[in-house]
Parts: C-alpha cells; structure tokens; sequence
C-alpha cells in the first residue's frame, strides 16, 4: 500500500509539472510510464463489481415499508429515486424523494447517497445524508451470495448511537434493500426494521434510463 501510494505522488507530481524523472529511479520504484500504465488501470471500473453500480441506475419507483417496533404492522410510504452513473461510472449518485410515513404522520423526506466499489480497500462503499438529520452515515461492505452487504455506524441526537446493516438484493424488476438496525430502540439486538422496495419508473427507456451517464471502453463518461 505504501509503494502505491509513492507511486501515485510521484506520477501526481510529474503530471501537475512539479517533477522532473531523474536519471535514475530509486530502487524498487517502477519507470514514469509504467507508473502511469498502473494509475490507469487501478483508476478504471472494475466490471466485476461495478456491473452491480449500474443494475442501480435510472428512475425507480420506491416502496418502503418500516415498523417502529417488532411485529407491529409496517408504515408505508411511497417515492422516487433518480439513480446516475459519475465520474465515468465509478460512482452512482443517488436522488431521493419521498412521502415518509412515520407514526401516523406524512413528511417530506429527501436524501442524496454516493455508492461505490474501492479497488484499493476492495470494499463496496457508500454516503448518505438526508433532511431527517445533519449528519452522514458512511458504510462499507462486500458481496454475499450475489447480494451486497454494507454495515455502518451513526449517531442521532433522539436515537443515539445505532448500526445500520443494509442488505440489496436483486429481483426481477429491481432490487429490494433490507434495513437491519441495533440501537437503543432495538434493545441493542440487530433487527430487522424494514425494507425499500425499488421498481423500474414506468416513464422510464431503455435498460437504464436515457439520463444516464454511459461508459465507453476507456471508462470514461460521456452523455
């Protein structure tokens, strides 16, 4: 990890002009191009994980359904979310609004996520923030069974301190994501307090919607 890191300060350096190659290079240390050949590579989408990325792209009608506590009947609430590729599909953005049910009452809920893969931690990653809150949870996580696993921790001021397991599965016609909380208000044992249903928006064309960044076969985005 170490070596890599060298390795991407030394290319950054010689990239932004601040560099010069000496005549000899330190031991260990790979020539300019092919330091830059493996900053290429490493930078690129790895299709084997980011295939997932785009399976959640585009315009999808939401279901969620939660219950305050267990067993009781779960609230449902219904919304949109808008899903785009960035930075040449290394990156899907996601865009939430929603009518939240919440103990008897509606309120608007808006959110915006950021998930990914990171080749250097070989981890899915993912950033949430929301209007029910002023803080971002952050969660990492990997492959199960075709299905992503990510786990965080958070803290609200009600809520304290909890976990949030989120578990995507992928179904015909979307994907579901379990929520798996522990907390005060689950007597600190992880339990399952709901799920997102995600459908494809009818108005939406093609695989992944034509607002959809597109990659070519350098990786890199293009509308």
């Amino acid at each position: 990890m170490k070596r890599m890191i060298m390795i991407a300060g030394a290319a950054a350096a010689l990239m932004a002009g601040g560099w010069t190659q000496p005549e000899e290079m330190p031991a260990g240390m790979p020539d300019m191009d092919t330091m830059l050949a493996m900053m290429d590579a490493s930078s690129k989408p790895d299709d084997a994980h980011h295939k997932y990325l785009e399976k959640m792209a585009g315009e999808w009608d939401m279901t969620a359904k939660f219950s305050m506590t267990p067993g009781s009947p779960p609230e449902i609430s219904k919304g949109t979310t808008k899903g785009t590729l960035v930075l040449g599909g290394r990156h899907l953005m996601n865009k939430v609004q929603m009518d939240m049910k919440m103990m008897g009452k509606t309120m608007d809920f808006s959110g915006i996520g950021f998930f990914g893969y990171d080749k250097g931690t070989n981890q899915f990653v993912s950033t949430w923030m929301d209007s029910m809150g002023t803080g971002q949870m952050r969660q990492v996580g990997v492959l199960e069974d075709g299905n992503i696993v990510v786990s965080g921790e958070t803290k609200h001021p009600m809520m304290g301190e909890y976990t949030v397991k989120n578990v995507i599965k992928f179904v015909e016609g979307g994907y579901n994501m379990e929520f798996w909380e522990k907390g005060q208000m689950t007597g600190g044992e992880l339990m399952n307090t709901g799920v997102i249903e995600y459908r494809r928006a009818e108005a939406e064309h093609g695989e992944h919607g034509e607002h959809v960044e597109q990659r070519d076969h350098d990786g890199h985005g293009h509308d």
